[in-house]
């Protein structure tokens, strides 16, 4: 089942006529590995919103899997191929050393990465659409083109958060296209994506696999 997202999504068709370049998605999110091999050809510079510095390391690992999903490099005989596989990465640190992410720290990456040229954004977080300061910049980025897109959550039931026009929020599917179990949902969900054991890029130049609507997410922001 290796890869079957690509499959089921048809992302090798589509590789025919597009495989990501002149994109850049901003992974806001826990830091991207900076020297994984299957990631680092991709990066352009980004932003640490929770130290204030350039130094977008991950400190949990969470985005770097979610960053392989969405653009690790394809076709280089190399680990695991993305959806979009020549799209650019940048990495935009928000969260704590935990992987807990801020409204403020959410708001300004979105900012930031509207500002630097980015124009999809993936934020494998929950409830985001609760957050004020966040629909705010995605409203920005939307005025600039962009989307941003974000994870349904994993309480395997109804959420009543709130839709919102300007987030594209994402649910997990399962092999036989059916809502994942853990998947969250609700009308705030705009689309539902493969999300159990996505292969993709891990810590320590690893790969393995990834489940959650944070997998799903980044799905669909290479989709994008």
């Amino acid at each position: 089942s290796k890869g079957w997202h690509l499959q089921t999504i048809k992302a090798p068709g589509a590789w025919d006529h597009a495989v990501g370049d002149g994109v850049t998605i901003a992974i806001l999110d826990s830091g991207v590995e900076p020297n994984h091999p299957d990631l680092a050809p991709q990066f352009v510079p980004g932003w640490n919103f929770y130290d204030y510095n350039s130094n977008t390391a991950d400190v949990t690992g969470h985005g770097t899997q979610v960053a392989g999903v969405a653009a690790a490099a394809g076709n280089n005989a190399t680990g695991v191929a993305a959806i979009n596989w020549r799209a650019k990465l940048m990495p935009i640190r928000i969260t704590d050393t935990s992987g807990y992410a801020y409204s403020s720290t959410i708001a300004q990456g979105i900012t930031w990465a509207a500002d630097h040229g980015a124009r999809v954004v993936n934020l494998s977080f929950g409830h985001v659409s609760t957050v004020s300061a966040a629909i705010k910049a995605a409203e920005y980025m939307r005025s600039k083109g962009g989307v941003v897109v974000v994870s349904a959550g994993n309480s395997g039931a109804l959420e009543s958060d709130p839709p919102s026009a300007v987030l594209t929020t994402v649910a997990a599917t399962d092999y036989a296209d059916g809502k994942a179990d853990f998947s969250s949902y609700g009308d705030y969900v705009d689309v539902g994506a493969p999300g159990i054991s996505i292969q993709t890029t891990k810590p320590g130049a690893t790969y393995g696999g990834c489940s959650g609507t944070s997998a799903a997410s980044p799905v669909v922001a290479g989709v994008y």
